[in-house]
Formats: structure tokens, sequence, C-alpha cells
């Protein structure tokens, strides 16, 4: 047991400012052992308490540091880029009944495997009232666009007219929007009784539906396609036809159109010419331009779409090409909407690319 004498001794010596080892030099020299020094000095010095204030400090502390932790990795932490969304009409004016058509493209300064949310309002400017709504997805990669089309109710009032598109996806929301005219359809002004000239009984277009098998006449304005029979290339095998004369009706196993659409997409990468000459083959006009609009969207060639022989058509086969980018083809559209609508797409591409280079 430790003489609580020789403890109140070392208390009192260290609170008078004496050092320890001064204190176990005397005892020594009193005749104190060692291992009474050290019993005593333990009991002397006891175990230290923290005071309340200072765990309050310390406590303190440890939060504005775990604060300054949160808020620095904010700032490393960047902020996912934004999405730029822009819309660009196809047509500038529209009648009641008719189909707005415009093109959205996303551009994204990343690749993204996401899916946006389009929601495109139709407003009439003077009655802010909604005239439409339509809501469609598209996937987001770097650059994606899709084309809309509209149909413009019958009982719309005329005026000018505003497209809202709303973007949603992952962590964006955007919003863009463009004008447009509804006007009614302007129609001739020539008295119900008068008698159409001879010029205005003409079929300025032709009328020449590129089968061999009709006979094609302009009557009083209107294009008549008369059958022909018997005729070889009609795929109707006829009295007088046989496999010797007129194989392509008789041989026993006929090709329908998709087996010739599809044997003509093997060809088209290694033999244009040949697979040209199939979508030639097919019975009609429509077919053929059916044949030269799958060629162009498999092969990946657009030389294929100067072959449909329908302007709209041919127009509409080459913008989708400019809508992935290829804007080579703006010289070769030959309808005026389509045209404009190549270029504005051109130099939206241009300075979307400024803006990212300089962003």
């Amino acid at each position: 047991m430790v003489d609580s004498t020789l403890k109140n001794y070392i208390k009192n010596t260290l609170k008078q400012g004496y050092k320890i080892d001064a204190i176990r030099t005397r005892l020594k020299q009193s005749g104190y052992s060692s291992s009474e020094i050290n019993q005593a000095v333990k009991q002397a010095k006891g175990r230290k308490i923290i005071s309340t204030k200072t765990l309050l400090i310390a406590a303190i502390l440890i939060i504005f540091l775990i604060i300054l932790v949160i808020i620095s990795l904010k700032l490393i932490v960047p902020t996912p880029k934004q999405i730029s969304i822009s819309t660009t009409p196809l047509v500038s004016t529209v009648t009641p009944g008719g189909k707005l058509v415009f093109v959205t493209t996303l551009t994204s300064p990343i690749n993204r495997k996401i899916t946006a949310t389009l929601k495109h309002r139709l407003i009439n400017k003077k009655t802010n009232k909604i005239i439409t709504t339509q809501t469609e997805t598209i996937p987001i990669g770097t650059k994606s666009s899709t084309q809309t089309q509209i149909i413009i109710p019958e009982n719309s009032a005329t005026g000018e007219c505003e497209v809202i598109t709303d973007l949603t996806s992952e962590n964006n929301q955007k919003q863009t929007r463009f004008t447009f005219i509804i006007q009614q359809t302007s129609y001739p002004t020539t008295p119900l009784y008068e008698q159409p000239t001879t010029q205005t009984l003409l079929c300025p277009q032709g009328c020449d539906d590129y089968n061999a098998c009709t006979k094609d006449e302009c009557i009083n304005g209107i294009c008549k396609h008369t059958p022909i029979t018997p005729c070889c290339g009609n795929r109707i095998c006829e009295q007088g036809e046989d496999i010797y004369n007129c194989a392509i009706d008789c041989k026993k196993e006929i090709e329908t159109n998709t087996e010739t659409i599809t044997k003509a997409v093997k060809k088209a990468k290694t033999d244009p010419e040949t697979a040209s000459m199939l979508c030639n083959s097919l019975p009609s006009v429509d077919d053929a331009n059916e044949c030269f609009e799958i060629l162009a969207k498999e092969s990946g060639k657009n030389q294929f779409c100067e072959s449909i022989q329908d302007t709209e058509l041919e127009s509409n086969c080459l913008l989708n090409f400019a809508l992935k980018g290829d804007y080579s083809v703006c010289d070769k559209i030959n309808d005026p909407y389509y045209i404009q609508s190549c270029y504005s797409l051109q130099r939206q591409s241009e300075m979307q690319s400024l803006a990212i280079q300089f962003s």
C-alpha cells in the first residue's frame, strides 16, 4: 500500500513546478525504494480528465472537417455536361388537315446510352391555346436526329403558331421552339360554269407509269392506264405465251417483289448496277421507288435515292443521309423545302461543332 504522506508530498511538489525526475532523485536520497516511488508517482499523477468544453471543441472541429470534405468532392466531381436540342422545320406553312414536318436534333458532348422523351406542343400565338400535342422517345448518342410529322386538326384557326419542344432525360431538361403559319387552302377563282381550255386539260407531269403492259393516255386532264393483254412482263402467263417466248411470266416459280428487293439488297454493295436493274424490273414505278429507297437505306449509298421517280420521295430519301451527317446530298435534292432543311442542318452542325470546340 502506498504511503499517503509520500503521495501527498509528490502532488504538492509537482504543483510547485518541480520535475518528476528531480523528485525521484530526492526521494531515493531520503531512503525510499524505486518500487515505492513508482507506485506513489502513479497514484499522485492519477488519470487525466478531459473537460466537456474540450470535447465540444473537438466535435465542432470534426463536423467542420466533414463539411469541407463534402464541398471539396462536389468541386472535384464535374457536373454532367448538358445535351443541346434544336428543331428545324421542313415546311413554313400548313393547311388545316395537313402535315407539319420538322427535324429534332440532339447533340451531346459525350456518348450516352440513354433515352430522351420529347413532348411537342403546338400553340396558337394569338389565343395562346394548345392546338395539339405529341410525345415521342429518341435514343441519345453523340448526335441523334428524328423527323416528326404532326397532323394539324381540320378545325384549327389560321394564323401564326408555335411549336414548343420539351426535352426530358437523365439530368437534362431543355426546351426549343420555332414558328409556322396555318393558312387556308387557296382555291381557283375560275367560275364553275366556265369551260376549261385545251391547255388546262393537259397532264403537265405526263402519264407514263413506266409499265410496258399498260396503255398510258391523258383524257380531260386525267391520266388513264389501260392494261394491254396479252403482254409479256405483267407476271401473268396468258394465251399464246409460254416459257420459251415469255419466261418472265410463264416460268414455274415467279419471283415476288419482296424476293426481288431482297436479291437487289444483296447485290447493292458489290454490284450497284445489277441491283438497279433488279429494281427497274419490278412491275410498277411505285414498286421500283420502294426498292430504290430500301437499297439506299440498307447499303448506305445515296446514289440509289436519285433513281427514285418521285421528287418528294427522292428528296426525303436524300435528307435521311443529311440527318446522319452526310451533307454532300444537299446539292442533289430537288424539292425546295428539303433543300432549305438540308442546308439548315449543315449550318446547325457547323455551329454546334464550333461551340463544342470552344467550350
